[in-house]
């Protein structure tokens, strides 16, 4: 019952903690100059690193599928996977690191051509915190993160499907320090 007790009390104090000192963010990609091509997306955009991720407007790329055509005109999608992970049988894996640390709350999210189901792993300073899975579809979809995550510095996104692709509409997160 003691460990119950200060497990909760523990995870209080981090969530007081990440609220008094962090800035809570829905991340989108309207701020990112229109491209037809799809382009890495910028490390440092909503203070966060992003390995394997591209952004793209859907509605000028001739590769988009269904599921990245749910949002706005005159807006960019990011995503991970599809044809560029063929090479990997179609299993893909991106990641969102700030060293400072982070609280992921939830992301929009769709497949872009077809199902896939998405692992979502977390981790502080290498500290595996946990790991949840998601199944998507065509349509948008809310996840969201465990808040016994707490704070983390990396989060790895895996898609596994045929073609295995996750196309991220926004990101709500609280951000630390800077």
């Amino acid at each position: 019952m003691k460990s119950l007790i200060a497990t909760a009390c523990l995870t209080l104090c981090l969530l007081t903690l990440v609220v008094s000192a962090g800035a809570q963010q829905q991340l989108n990609f309207a701020n990112l100059p229109l491209v037809n091509t799809p382009t890495p997306m910028p490390n440092g955009y909503g203070q966060l690193d992003w390995g394997n991720f591209f952004y793209v407007n859907p509605y000028g790329w001739s590769g988009a599928g269904s599921g990245y055509k749910l949002g706005p005109q005159g807006e960019d999608v990011a995503f991970l996977g599809g044809e560029y992970c063929r090479i990997n049988g179609y299993t893909c894996v991106g990641t969102l690191t700030d060293s400072r640390g982070f609280v992921p709350v939830s992301a929009q999210v769709a497949g872009g051509f077809g199902p896939a189901v998405l692992t979502v792993s977390a981790y502080n300073n290498g500290t595996f915190l946990g790991s949840e899975n998601y199944q998507l579809t065509t349509n948008i979809s809310t996840l969201t993160f465990p808040s016994s995550w707490g704070i983390v510095t990396e989060v790895s996104i895996q898609a596994n499907g045929e073609p295995g692709d996750c196309v991220v509409y926004s990101l709500t997160l609280y951000t630390l320090g800077g």
